[in-house]
């Protein structure tokens, strides 16, 4: 007989659960935990005929309920008896409460949204103000770091002094302990561990010619840098540069004169770095980029000229070429504690800002040295898999902490999954699931987890569900639909909000999804400058008709104001894109203005409730420093996977024009061009070589020869060769899917070029 647990392996195959099993039979979110009952020990005889090594079943338990699977050992036979001890069973219960209700953050109802409740909406006023108290001063200012960030909290019922209770602050949870005389409803002022590191920012950055110029960090994570100023720039100024392979902000410190040397530390993933490194200005091309700001190591959009001086584009006056905004998106609280709301908006790009790191319950989970040399990994597939192994090994929540069974009816599809859902909290987002089709022989080890993804966001994106259309230019990018309210009107916004949530859990688990989105949709999940020129992929035409203003004598000409027209379902609505917009006449003196509404209106107000709800279903999973390594294509090959290329049908279905109208396929620039794609382009390089030129990197599921263009016609890949003096690099034209290429002399240039345009082509760099 053996007794020692250790000797015996034990393999549970099911578990029975501490509720009717009536009530597990159900569609919906059942969360699996540990019991609080200890281990179970259990005597059973090994069946006749089994030998060492060998896994024979047992029932045990009351009743005989519980299914063990056992290894037999090597000194045992079939007749012996075994002392068994096996793990407490799991507990299972259902989520209560049903699904969460979203709550309106701007005092509008509708869509499936509720009022926000009085008490809540005070304690959202009140954290505000505390926000507006502790406000950060710019990166131009002199003045002292603010200090610590307080939050307002409430009690919880059942909450005595000593004991602690979880709160959400900030995108991250935390435990507090309950103060002595306060009690449950009254409102705590708490306070976040501030991160070292940006204290030791706030006093690194000095002259090398200082009393404090030789000191550098005890911290063997840190790396001084040492510049020069540049010419032209003033102490409370900033200018950019590389440093460590990352974009760094760096304000000139009172006193200091261009021309005299600065230190600033950088946390580094390398600690054999020199205690000093001098730093010379690298060529920076010219475009936005995100930098991070050594003052409070936050990560902040800049736009650059190539000798590392910053552009100013904080003027009144809306520029086509220099002006950018990204969208804001300012957390709230709910009345439901597991659905938070928040308020998105539009703001000039370099006017905000991100953490670069991720903290959880003031611990720093995955620090800013991590995410820079992520970022510098070249590869998408590297950066795709240090994304999944912090997502895996960092953020999951442990098995054994708990998980998460998701019971659905295939007939019931879409009603269940969303029902289970939206029940969840941000902790069970991140806990791992087990899905389980009612009816259906089938154990989830991962198929079904796949095919749930598909289903789900292949019904979403559908046309026919009302909530997304094609593209006007690439009817394999999806936009949101503006009168999705019309098709679905009692709950169109809890559509976006599961969506974002099935988005961000579908990255946070590395699987796929059926859905690809236009461009700038990618660009608001990042937190990306969207520009004027954002408008032509969604719709060419009316992005020329608006281009086509610019330089006019007379617009007044032309019988404008500032309203759009939107046609729902085909009835024509005016839209005022300002106040009173429709007695408003379009002026050369206030073209700008229109140009800039224009653009804000197509890029974000016209859908702003739905996307609204998408992004805080994506940040109920997903933590935003980790995206910052990303660009937009690679977000949406991250979420859409590669696609399968068939190289000879994109070049049996191609076109050509221009300087290869005659020779086509023959000619040694467009041999060397498909040499390249077909020999040397790996799978990356290729689907960025279609989103280069398509906008996106779907393929139709019939091929190529049914590519359409912005008029919804069939329009063929095209290449249309150009001399060299019109342009120097490939350029795209994504609404007619076709390329311009240079008439290069050799095919060693060919691929330089062609590398550096469709690798640029996500920066917003200018390559003139």
């Amino acid at each position: 007989v053996v007794t020692a647990a250790s000797s015996i392996n034990t393999e549970q195959s099911s578990a029975s659960s501490t509720v009717a099993a009536t009530a597990l039979s159900r569609p919906g979110a059942y969360s699996v935990t540990r019991s609080d009952q200890g281990s179970q020990v259990f005597r059973v005889q090994i069946p006749l005929g089994v030998q060492p090594g060998q896994v024979f079943e047992v029932l045990c338990g009351p009743g005989n309920s519980r299914s063990v699977r056992v290894r037999c050992p090597n000194q045992s036979r079939g007749g012996n008896y075994l002392q068994l001890t096996v793990p407490p069973e799991p507990l299972t219960r259902a989520q209560m409460g049903g699904m969460a209700a979203l709550t309106s953050a701007t005092g509008q109802g509708g869509g499936g949204q509720v009022r926000m409740l009085s008490e809540v909406l005070q304690r959202n006023i009140e954290q505000q103000e505390v926000e507006r108290e502790n406000n950060t001063p710019s990166s131009n200012s002199t003045a002292p770091p603010a200090p610590p960030t307080t939050y307002m909290v409430t009690v919880p019922q059942g909450i005595r002094p000593g004991m602690q209770f979880a709160v959400d602050v900030a995108g991250q949870r935390m435990m507090v302990t309950c103060p002595a005389g306060v009690q449950a409803g009254m409102n705590l002022r708490i306070q976040t561990p501030e991160q070292q590191q940006q204290q030791q920012q706030q006093s690194s950055l000095h002259s090398s010619g200082g009393a404090n110029s030789s000191t550098t960090s005890s911290s063997t994570s840190m790396q001084m840098f040492e510049v020069i100023v540049p010419a032209g720039v003033m102490p409370g100024q900033s200018f950019s540069l590389l440093a460590n392979g990352q974009r760094v902000l760096v304000t000139c410190p009172p006193n200091i004169l261009p021309g005299q040397a600065v230190r600033f530390n950088l946390p580094i993933a390398d600690k054999s770095a020199p205690p000093i490194k001098q730093l010379e200005y690298e060529d920076i091309p010219d475009g936005w980029a995100r930098t991070i700001r050594v003052s409070d190591m936050k990560i902040q959009w800049v736009k650059t000229k190539n000798d590392g001086d910053t552009v100013d584009t904080q003027t009144t006056t809306f520029d086509v070429k220099n002006s950018a905004y990204t969208r804001k998106l300012r957390f709230l609280e709910g009345n439901d504690p597991r659905m938070r709301t928040g308020l998105l908006e539009l703001v000039p790009a370099n006017q905000s800002s991100i953490d670069s790191s991720v903290q959880r319950n003031g611990k720093q989970i995955v620090s800013y040295a991590e995410i820079a040399a992520a970022h510098d990994k070249k590869k998408f597939e590297d950066k795709a898999e240090w994304f999944q192994m912090i997502c895996r090994d960092r953020l999951r929540i442990e098995w054994n902490e708990g998980h998460m069974k998701i019971k659905i009816r295939r007939a019931h599809l879409l009603h269940d999954s969303i029902e289970a859902v939206m029940s969840l909290s941000p902790t069970d987002m991140r806990k791992i699931w087990r899905f389980e089709f009612l009816g259906e022989v089938a154990i989830d080890a991962g198929g079904l987890q796949r095919e749930w993804f598909q289903l789900v966001t292949e019904q979403l994106f559908d046309p026919d569900m009302g909530l997304w259309l094609p593209s006007a230019s690439n009817q394999m990018a999806m936009r949101i639909n503006p009168a999705s309210e019309i098709s679905c009107p009692e709950n169109h916004l809890i559509y976006f909000r599961f969506l974002g949530r099935v988005l961000g859990k579908a990255m946070f688990d590395g699987q796929i999804v059926a859905g690809h989105m236009v461009r700038h949709l990618y660009k608001h999940v990042l937190g990306w400058p969207i520009t004027f020129e954002d408008l032509e992929i969604p719709d060419e035409s009316y992005y020329n008709s608006l281009k086509s203003l610019i330089g006019m004598d007379n617009i007044a000409d032309m019988c404008l104001d500032f309203t759009f027209l939107e046609n729902d379902l085909g009835e024509n609505r005016s839209v005022d894109l300002i106040e009173n917009g429709s007695n408003i006449d379009v002026t050369n003196e206030n073209l700008p203005l229109f140009l800039e509404v224009n653009m804000k209106y197509h890029m974000m107000e016209r859908v702003k409730p739905q996307l609204n709800e998408l992004l805080l279903g994506f940040f109920d999973v997903i933590p935003e420093p980790l995206l910052t390594v990303f660009d937009f294509q690679e977000l949406e090959l991250l979420m859409c996977g590669l696609p399968k290329i068939d190289i000879e049908d994109w070049k049996r279905h191609t076109d050509y024009k221009g300087q290869f109208e005659r020779t086509g396929s023959d000619d040694r620039v467009v041999k060397w061009f498909w040499e390249i794609v077909t020999e040397e382009f790996d799978h990356e390089q290729r689907a960025r070589l279609l989103q280069f030129s398509t906008g996106t990197s779907g393929v139709p599921s019939r091929g190529f020869s049914v590519l359409q263009s912005n008029d919804g016609k069939i329009r063929k890949f095209c290449i249309e060769g150009i001399k060299k003096e019109i342009s120097l690099y490939p350029r795209s034209h994504t609404c007619f899917n076709r390329i311009d290429l240079p008439v290069y002399s050799s095919k060693n240039e060919l691929r330089e070029k062609l590398k550096v345009a469709i690798e640029s082509s996500a920066t917003g760099f200018d390559m003139e």
